[in-house]
């Protein structure tokens, strides 16, 4: 754990936060700061400002805040960890690995195989490219025209051939790759006449990772022998591809997120369809492979948008994986719209059919996931029917179904969609209430409805971390929510070790906190004119701080109490404390 500190810390210096961001961004300075525009969400006036003293960036027009390893995982679409790799290869530092890595020799030989695999993928794909290119993919460029697909969207995408069985065989071998790694990852199968490419025959489409690493290959038939295996067919999944961990084209969403914050993304099912989106300038499209979204993919997508269109062609909408594939986006916290395509169209064959501005009205008249959970119902229920046996029935079933999409949501969305479900069966909403009632424990306190103690709390730890000369603590508070409680774990750390504390690690000892809780430190005025107004705030904070501790205490002593209500000794601490008490209010 303390080479991952150090580490941290090492790759922070030598990683200046303005070099970093000005080699993604154009900065300009701005007095001590420097200034560009959000790349986090689309301004046309710069709001997005770097602190080099601090080594943090803020932007104050969305919120987003961070140290330099944040912006890289914002930016770069990747995990903490991806970032720790990408700033350590900036500056030239070795991973740290642990004790059991270093010495396992299974985990060497599992991540140099993993290189070998993607290395395998890379070549293929490049014979793939240039077989398209050659005499012999004619057969592949004539569908490609066919379907409208113009060359710089070939290129964009990588699309290849695969002119035969054997080929790929031969190259694959000329370059010195193991056939039993070539088969392990995916690009070649044992056949009945032996080893063979994997997609012979079939006009290629890489599927690449987050990172823009080929990880796999979608494959087309082109003729009535090759489609009857299956008009489409994917390379196995293997320790580099999975498909239900992976999405097509998430590489392409993360370039135009870079370019300009995206909006929104549109998932769909099959890679045609987002190649035709894309060349019809929908930059924001990925495909699922697949109807059931997995808990994965849901991660990938929050990487890039908080907002996510459905769009399945109308078979597959209503199928209930792909409606618990939908609840796995919303749990994950992102906004869910739900797209029909007229005429049982997919998105490419509408958009040939009808354009790219008629597809974009789609996506203007797309359902939020509660909206379209109720159209399903009043399909398969219609509460309407002339037939008073047949309504009765329908009308118990759709509620019963209404009450289930009601309890996945949270408060505020459930409040509203009452008052929809009341109006349309005529049950009171009172009744939907009384339906849903639970009892729940207490939650934790949220920044939503934070204490007088917790806010002094959040001014402490501001004062502490920047480095007030009047400030500083002894013990941990009271802490009700993670983020306080990691931050002052972290300042405390610092004053055993004795040494300043940074407020750019705020961000490391703190990754999962809110834009609102980061402010809570990040935007506390501490300038020098208002250094006496702080300093006794400060005091005061404090003051309070120890009175809540010795408040709980209290409480604590009196449950003692409760049970042996004649012992002396007990009474004595109760007596002490709430003088105690009574003393520090004063």
């Amino acid at each position: 754990m303390a080479d991952w500190s150090d580490f941290i810390q090492q790759i922070k210096r030598q990683n200046d936060i303005v070099d970093v961001i000005g080699g993604y961004l154009e900065l300009r300075r701005s007095g001590v700061n420097f200034m560009a525009r959000c790349p986090f969400h689309g301004e046309k006036t710069p709001s997005f400002n770097v602190n080099r003293n601090l080594q943090i960036y803020k932007c104050f027009g969305c919120g987003e805040s961070g140290d330099v390893i944040k912006f890289v995982e914002k930016y770069e679409s990747c995990t903490f960890l991806e970032a720790c790799e990408i700033l350590a290869k900036r500056a030239g530092i070795p991973m740290p690995e642990t004790s059991a890595n270093r010495d396992d020799k299974e985990y060497r030989e599992r991540k140099a195989k993993k290189e070998t695999y993607l290395a395998i993928c890379r070549e293929t794909a490049r014979f793939y490219y240039r077989a398209y290119r050659s005499d012999v993919g004619k057969t592949a460029r004539d569908y490609v025209a066919e379907r409208g697909f113009d060359e710089a969207t070939v290129n964009k995408f990588g699309i290849g051939y695969s002119p035969d069985s054997f080929s790929l065989v031969k190259h694959l071998q000329s370059k010195g790759y193991k056939t039993e790694d070539c088969v392990k990852c995916g690009v070649l199968q044992q056949t009945q006449r032996g080893i063979a490419d994997a997609l012979n025959g079939r006009l290629i489409i890489p599927i690449f990772n987050i990172q823009g690493q080929v990880i796999a290959f979608g494959g087309r038939g082109l003729d009535e022998y090759t489609i009857s295996r299956g008009k489409y067919k994917n390379t196995s999944e293997t320790p580099l591809f999975t498909k239900k961990d992976n999405l097509f084209a998430v590489h392409i969403a993360k370039e135009q997120k870079q370019q300009t914050a995206l909006p929104h993304l549109v998932v769909v099912e099959g890679y045609m369809d987002v190649i035709a989106m894309y060349q019809a300038g929908f930059k924001g499209a990925v495909a699922s492979m697949g109807t059931s979204l997995t808990e994965q993919q849901a991660k990938w997508l929050s990487r890039l948008s908080d907002t996510v269109y459905i769009c399945y062609d109308g078979d597959a909408a209503g199928q209930k994986a792909t409606v618990r594939g939908m609840d796995i986006l919303d749990r994950a916290g992102l906004e869910v719209r739900v797209m029909t395509v007229p005429e049982k169209l997919d998105p490419d064959e509408y958009i040939k059919k009808y354009g790219a501005e008629a597809f974009e009205g789609l996506i203007e008249q797309a359902l939020p996931l509660p909206d379209y959970k109720l159209q399903l119902l009043d399909r398969a229920f219609p509460i309407n029917s002339a037939d008073s046996a047949k309504r009765n029935d329908a009308l118990s079933k759709y509620v019963k179904g209404a009450l289930n999409m009601l309890r996945t949501l949270d408060d505020v969305r459930q409040a509203r969609y009452i008052t929809a479900v009341s109006l349309k069966t005529g049950y009171s909403e009172d009744f939907f209430r009384r339906k849903l009632a639970v009892t729940e424990e207490d939650e934790p306190l949220t920044d939503s409805a934070l204490t007088s103690f917790d806010k002094a709390k959040y001014f402490v730890a501001a004062c502490v971390l920047r480095g007030e000369e009047y400030a500083s603590i002894e013990d941990k508070p009271v802490c009700n929510l993670a983020f306080l409680s990691n931050l002052y774990d972290y300042l405390l750390d610092c004053r055993v070790k004795r040494v300043k504390p940074s407020v750019d690690m705020l961000y490391t000892v703190c990754p999962d906190a809110t834009a609102e809780q980061y402010a809570e430190i990040v935007d506390v005025d501490l300038s020098a004119d208002k250094r006496a107004v702080n300093e006794k705030y400060f005091a005061e904070c404090k003051r309070l701080i120890a009175t809540e501790k010795l408040k709980l205490q209290r409480d604590l002593l009196m449950k003692k109490i409760k049970s042996n209500p004649d012992d002396a000794a007990l009474l004595q601490q109760l007596a002490e404390l709430s003088k105690k008490i009574t003393d520090n209010a004063n």
